[in-house]
């Protein structure tokens, strides 16, 4: 930095002089030659020492000077070098005087010796100096004191906007700083601690009931560790009296030497997260309960086949053990028949569509391979933030690995006795059936037996005729040999109807139909029932017949039933092909005349013991009937029409029955099972 010294000596030559010595000591000095030059050199830029000489202090100098120096900033001090005359006091008006007095000039008396001067400016040029180097260290403190001031603002700012409680203090423990947060979480304004062992302003529980002391805080904890702690939680009593869980993490502010200068703390509110997981455990224990205690079977696994649970009711009716399912010894696999493969495929399938399987009937392989019938339906489990644990049941792999698959909790339940009681219904409705087709039968057997036991009269009182007639004997024989193989023919028909069928073989639906006809004939006879039969060309189909027979004995005498008074009954066999699925197929069509059925009755014959028959029916017919052919993959479709009394207008009822060519289903639980 430059400075000029400003010379202003109005009379004779000493501001030439004065200029010319100064210049020579290396030192920069301009001379004013009036009032306003000097004035106007004290412009903006740094201002040096004034040399002023004693005749130039005017009254209007005086007040003008004193007018500069009222506006220097406080760390500006201008020095002021008078030159004076020789020999005498300095005598001067007292504004003039005060003005001196304030500003602490440096008196040069003349004349003027060279190396005097030189070393007064010099030395006021040095003055002048430190003022700005003071000027300057303190323009450079306002910048960093305003810059940190900023940073503060922006850090309390930032502070003040995060979701969390922060705290800080400084190496002794005393709190310097807590932002809005804390003051939110704790319902009051944050207590300035002088210490660590004021700490215990804020009241705080462990999880135990202890009160938390000074001492045991995170903060004092970390300044005295030097190391950072991880989240504990705590019970604190709030502002408004109230307590709330909250979870602290505190860690040291570290100088660069590795320091510790003080300590910040993390304060989150867990109170509702407390709570909630309290509750959750408190739904957690109930669930469990509930399906370890449930009589339906339950299991959770993943679409990979993993099980990681079943409950007591699932694996005491399969046989295994609670460690088998948690060491991974049991998978979907290992439980289902190949059988079942199509139906485990679209249940999957409908519960990545949907999410729920929707319940269907298989076998599951007891650990001692028997099958168990079963009932099971499915629905995907939303996982939780803790993949590792749904409803409170822990879903760890053998590794201790957790399963983030989606999983799926399947519900079970066991068909073994229903299968029974239905196989036994079945069993019932094959004897009802037999009871059924004994008058029929008694009068298919007893017309030709009658006409055996004439036929035999009639020639063995021909041989006892003299001259009797061999031929006419004989022709009688022939025809009781006729009837007796009409009797076998329906001993015959009888016993195949109610053989078991033991394995699927293929069978033409004409041979099926016209065996249950024979069986009815007489029946239709004495109905006055005439009987229109249809072959359309029907292919053989895959099934199992004694099954099918009983469905077609079931619609056939449905049918004979309902024509008390006669009527045309149609048996239609034909070849078929579903239309939605383009399935082929054969279809069997039984229509009668007869009454018909309303729409209240329509809807619920294929219920089990609805009858419309009182006590000559059980109601199982149909239902049984439509269990066969579902199960044969078919369709059992019935429509009907019913005429109002005295009414004009047809009236029947039509059964359809579709059967697939291919499907075959798998075998009844035979009532040789039967308890």
């Amino acid at each position: 930095m430059c400075l000029a010294v400003r010379v202003f000596a109005p009379t004779g030559r000493d501001a030439e002089l004065i200029v010319k010595l100064l210049r020579q000591g290396s030192l920069h000095a301009e001379a004013c030659s009036d009032l306003p030059a000097l004035l106007a050199s004290l412009g903006p830029d740094p201002v040096g020492p004034l040399l002023i000489a004693e005749e130039a202090l005017t009254p209007a100098f005086a007040r003008q000077l004193a007018e500069l120096i009222a506006i220097q900033p406080a760390w500006s001090d201008p020095p002021l070098l008078i030159l004076t005359r020789p020999g005498r006091e300095v005598s001067l008006p007292q504004s003039i005087q005060s003005l001196l007095a304030a500003t602490s000039p440096v008196l040069l008396e003349r004349p003027i010796r060279t190396a005097n001067l030189i070393s007064s400016v010099q030395a006021a040029v040095r003055a002048r100096k430190r003022q700005y180097e003071v000027r300057d260290a303190l323009l450079e403190r306002d910048s960093a004191l305003s810059e940190l001031a900023r940073e503060r603002e922006t850090l309390q700012a930032i502070l003040d906007n995060l979701p969390v409680g922060i705290v800080l203090c400084d190496e002794h423990g005393r709190i310097i700083l807590g932002n809005r947060s804390v003051e939110a979480i704790f319902r009051h304004p944050v207590i300035a601690s002088e210490s660590i062992e004021a700490h215990e302003d804020w009241i705080a529980f462990h999880p135990d009931g202890r009160r938390v002391r000074g001492e045991e805080y995170p903060l004092a904890r970390v300044l005295k560790s030097g190391h950072a702690l991880p989240p504990e939680d705590y019970l604190y009593q709030r502002g408004d009296g109230t307590r709330a869980w909250v979870r602290l993490a505190a860690a040291p502010i570290l100088h660069s030497n590795s320091t510790v200068t003080g300590a910040v703390v993390a304060i989150s509110d867990i109170d509702q997260q407390k709570r909630s997981e309290a509750a959750l455990r408190r739904s957690e224990s109930r669930f469990r309960t509930l399906i370890d205690n449930s009589s339906v079977g339950v299991l959770i696994g993943d679409m990979h086949g993993g099980i990681s649970y079943m409950n007591p009711t699932l694996l005491s009716l399969l046989g295994y053990s609670r460690s088998d399912v948690e060491n991974g010894q049991v998978r979907w696999s290992d439980l289902t028949p190949a059988g079942y493969a199509d139906l485990d495929q679209h249940a999957i399938e409908q519960l990545e569509a949907t999410g729920v399987a929707q319940p269907y009937e298989k076998e599951y392989r007891a650990r001692d391979g028997h099958l168990i019938p079963l009932l099971l339906g499915a629905t995907v489990i939303p996982t939780s933030a803790d993949a590792s644990q749904i409803s409170g049941i822990a879903l760890e792999a053998a590794d201790g690995s957790s399963e983030a698959s989606a999983q799926i909790a399947v519900f079970l339940t066991d068909l073994t006795t229903k299968k029974q009681a239905e196989a036994a219904l079945i069993q019932s409705e094959k004897i009802a059936a037999v009871g059924r087709l004994a008058a029929s039968i008694s009068h298919e057997i007893n017309n030709p037996l009658e006409a055996i036991t004439n036929l035999l009269y009639i020639a063995q009182h021909s041989l006892a005729q003299p001259g009797h007639n061999l031929d006419l004997v004989r022709e009688r024989l022939q025809q009781a040999d006729q009837e007796l193989a009409r009797v076998s023919q329906i001993v015959t028909q009888t016993l195949q109807f109610h053989r078991q069928s033991t394995r699927p073989r293929c069978a033409l639906p004409d041979v099926l139909v016209d065996s249950a006809i024979f069986l009815y004939t007489g029946r239709l006879a004495n109905s006055h029932i005439e009987l229109i039969r249809q072959q359309r060309g029907a292919t053989p189909v895959l099934c199992y017949e004694s099954d099918l027979r009983q469905v077609l004995n079931n619609l056939i005498g449905n049918a004979i039933d309902s024509m008390r008074t006669g009527g045309r009954l149609l048996l239609r066999t034909s070849r078929a092909r579903l239309w939605r699925t383009g399935t082929p197929g054969i279809r069997i069509t039984v229509a009668d005349t007869g009454h018909g059925m309303p729409p209240d009755v329509l809807a619920r014959i294929f219920e089990a013991f609805y009858t419309t028959k009182g006590n000559n029916g059980n109601g199982l017919g149909l239902w049984i009937s439509l269990g066969i052919v579902e199960k044969h993959g078919g369709r059992l479709q019935v429509r009907s029409t019913t005429r109002l009394a005295n009414a004009p207008g047809p009236s029947g009822t039509v059964f359809s029955l579709f059967i697939p060519a291919d499907t075959v289903p798998e075998p009844q639980i035979s009532t040789a099972d039967l308890p």
